[in-house]
């Protein structure tokens, strides 16, 4: 978090700047409402920590001219006195909290994290609405923007008869072609980002799942020596789940690596039972071993419509991820032991606990 505090008390800014630094925020000092005012990146920050006894004025009540600056920022008032009418004022003017001097730093990193999730919890209600309304938008759209280009795909589909016997314009019809079909995946791929996530769930076997998702691939794995390694303890791994859906998540991936690794290539899917983030959950690791992904890659995955490929959307991860987190589940992608993408998805686990099975089996399945 990019933080900005307004205290005349050097003691003070040092202290709370060593508390909040060690948590990782960024913190930024003004020693008057005057220098913080005049600086040009106010609304650039999300928190302002500022006393109310600054030398020059109280500072709650300029509490209107800063949150005008910096809309965006929450206000934690400082003091050290503590009143009832101060605080009430201090809220009413918009301040989010108010502390007392001396700091306890435990209670500041406990208060601070509530606004954090908070301020999460807003942004997620506010993607929320944004996606209905573009879902909304594109469901007027849809219908008629579909029938435009099956009528454009028929017209090529004749105007290539038209030129059989030119194999110039040919090639240039079946460019046109390959333009369209990305038009129309980029089309759906949009929808799907925008509308939101309906799933009919069913308990399901999740390792059936991955194998419907490479088996559905036989087409693009035609002609190549590609390979999907098994790895699970031979027991059933079942979630609540809509087995559609999460295909689509698994096949994303797979595609993913299949696109990425020269030949031979070998994808191994490791399933088990583990506890994450204090629940049962079946976890899915998908590695290949092509060439991984660079720093850059890993941050920006899951942003929408970031793509390094020619002919991507850069909707497909963005998609998968609002799948698996539809089912209450987490995505991520981690650094592998060796070379290659390594993607992790946990998936709360509807089971009942059972011993684990000692014996781990393997299972390879050629390409066909």
């Amino acid at each position: 978090m990019n933080i900005l505090m307004i205290d005349d008390d050097q003691d003070t800014l040092a202290e709370l700047r060593d508390i909040l630094e060690e948590d990782g925020h960024e913190v930024q000092t003004a020693g008057t409402l005057a220098d913080a005012l005049q600086r040009d990146d106010l609304s650039a920050f999300s928190l302002i920590l500022l006393d109310r006894s600054l030398a020059h004025g109280a500072g709650d009540r300029h509490l209107l001219r800063l949150k005008a600056s910096a809309p965006d920022a929450a206000v934690i008032i400082i003091t050290g006195s503590a009143d009832l009418d101060g605080t009430i004022e201090a809220i009413r003017l918009g301040a989010v909290d108010y502390f007392v001097k001396p700091l306890q730093p435990e209670w500041l990193k406990v208060r601070l994290r509530r606004i954090i999730e908070m301020r999460e919890a807003g942004q997620r209600v506010a993607h929320v609405e944004r996606l209905a309304t573009m879902g909304q938008m594109l469901t007027v759209l849809s219908h008629e923007s579909r029938n435009q280009l099956q009528v454009a795909m028929v017209c090529l589909e004749l105007l290539a008869l038209e030129v059989a016997g030119r194999p110039q314009a040919l090639e240039t019809v079946r460019k046109i072609e390959r333009a369209h079909q990305h038009l129309l995946q980029l089309h759906e791929d949009v929808r799907g980002y925008a509308a939101p996530v309906q799933l009919h769930r069913e308990r399901h076997d999740i390792l059936a799942i991955v194998l419907d998702a490479w088996n559905s691939m036989l087409p693009l794995r035609k002609g190549r020596a590609a390979r999907l390694n098994l790895e699970h303890d031979g027991n059933p791994l079942c979630c609540a789940v809509d087995p559609p859906r999460l295909e689509q998540v698994f096949r994303n991936i797979l595609e993913n690596a299949l696109a990425a690794c020269a030949d031979p290539v070998e994808i191994t899917c490791g399933l088990g039972e583990v506890e994450f983030d204090g629940q049962r959950t079946v976890q899915i690791v998908l590695q290949d071993n092509g060439p991984g992904l660079s720093r850059e890659q890993k941050r920006k995955i899951f942003d929408p419509f970031y793509t390094t490929k020619s002919n991507g959307t850069g909707l497909g991860m963005v998609i998968c991820k609002q799948i698996v987190e539809a089912h209450g589940g987490t995505i991520g992608v981690e650094s592998a032991p060796i070379e290659g993408a390594r993607f992790v998805i946990h998936l709360p686990n509807v089971e009942p606990p059972r011993e684990p099975d000692r014996t781990t089996a393997r299972a390879r399945l050629p390409a066909r």
